[in-house]
């Protein structure tokens, strides 16, 4: 089941580097943004130790053929939805949402997270053994549908930003695998009759970060306090920061959910543009150049598909947490890759580095088999 040891050649140390570099920057973010707060103690701890499932599970994945789990995909996409069905069904509530499945009294899992990833695997197999039926429309209806019943399961959870990226992650992938433009124009009509008619379905404090960011002048002081706050941390960190351990808004406790939603303002107002947010940007900007760079080196469609779903991800996850930390978008759950805290977050993180390793470790025709 392992593959060749000659493949291990095109393995992506430079990917790897990149992605222990940020990792660890983000567990000394993790461990400023909980100091003075006894009952997050022991995340930065905990950040480290996920750090480590990750780079095993990394490796291990890497390993394998990524073609061994596209030859399972009807497993792997049943696997998925059965984990959100159970979510919906005995999943944890906490914070006015059920995403999670409590494993034991201190371990839980987000099955959304790992369901991004794995659904790259499962929708380039489905694309990939269709491509010949790309032109015809019930071909896409049926892939709307094919991603369409995880997102429901997702959107009821409520988890409106992880619906939002499997939505990303459709466009991405059936894009690169050659659908017509005509039908992108038909579908996008009914998109946007879609988010009309959704809108009354969201959960109230859904409803109220939308309203908040088209209309802060009417909403309450309570609904824009950490929006602001978050402003003041970004603008005050100035080019070089107060200091690590030394931010204001973050220290003093002003500026909240600092180190999962806002890690990107309190990093900022620390460590300033030059060593703080410039170097979080450059680093995730290499990451998904070098990610993109192994989706144009395969010959293999499905790898090539796997791949480009796994950069849309990261590109939109980290463009939509930079934005609403800097007042562009509405907040969502969406965290910042590799730096916010969160275990199921980076540990499926490395999980897609790892498979964007297996696919370019037999990048070529020979290496197949």
């Amino acid at each position: 089941m392992l593959s060749k040891p000659s493949v291990w050649r095109y393995f992506d140390y430079w990917l790897l580097a990149a992605v222990i570099l940020l990792t660890g920057y983000g567990i000394l973010m993790i461990r400023s943004a909980v100091t003075g707060a006894p009952a997050f103690e022991a995340l930065p701890g905990q950040q480290v130790l996920w750090t480590f499932v990750g780079l095993a599970i990394l490796i291990f994945v890497a390993a394998i053929d990524y073609r061994y789990l596209t030859s399972v995909h009807w497993y792997i996409y049943a696997g998925v939805l059965v984990s959100l069905i159970l979510v919906a069904v005995a999943g944890q509530l906490g914070n006015e949402a059920r995403r999670w499945i409590q494993i034991t009294p201190t371990l839980r899992i987000q099955p959304s997270e790992f369901g991004r990833i794995l659904l790259t695997i499962t929708f380039a197999q489905f694309l990939a053994s269709r491509q010949h039926l790309m032109n015809r429309f019930s071909n896409t209806l049926l892939t709307l549908l094919y991603i369409g019943v995880p997102i429901v399961l997702i959107f009821v959870q409520p988890d409106l930003g992880m619906s939002i990226l499997f939505v990303v992650i459709w466009f991405v992938m059936i894009w690169l695998a050659g659908l017509p433009l005509s039908h992108f124009a038909v579908l996008a009509a009914v998109g946007i009759l879609g988010v009309g008619l959704l809108y009354p379905f969201l959960a109230d404090y859904q409803k109220d970060r939308v309203t908040t960011f088209l209309n802060p002048e009417e909403a309450s002081e309570d609904d824009v306090f950490n929006i602001e706050q978050a402003e003041i941390s970004i603008g005050s960190g100035g080019l070089w920061g107060k200091g690590y351990l030394q931010g204001t808004q973050s220290q003093l406790g002003f500026l909240r959910v600092q180190h999962t939603d806002f890690i990107f303002s309190m990093l900022t107002e620390e460590m300033g543009l030059m060593f703080g947010s410039l170097i979080v940007v450059v680093l995730l900007g290499f990451i998904l150049w070098r990610i993109l760079r192994a989706a144009l080196l395969s010959q293999d469609l499905t790898g090539k598909l796997i791949v480009t779903g796994i950069a849309a991800i990261l590109f939109f996850q980290t463009f939509v947490s930079i934005g609403m930390n800097v007042r562009l978008l509405p907040v969502t759950g969406l965290t910042l890759p590799f730096v916010s805290y969160g275990g199921s977050s980076l540990v499926t993180l490395f999980l897609a580095i790892g498979l964007v390793q297996s696919v370019l470790m037999r990048q070529r025709k020979q290496d197949f088999g």
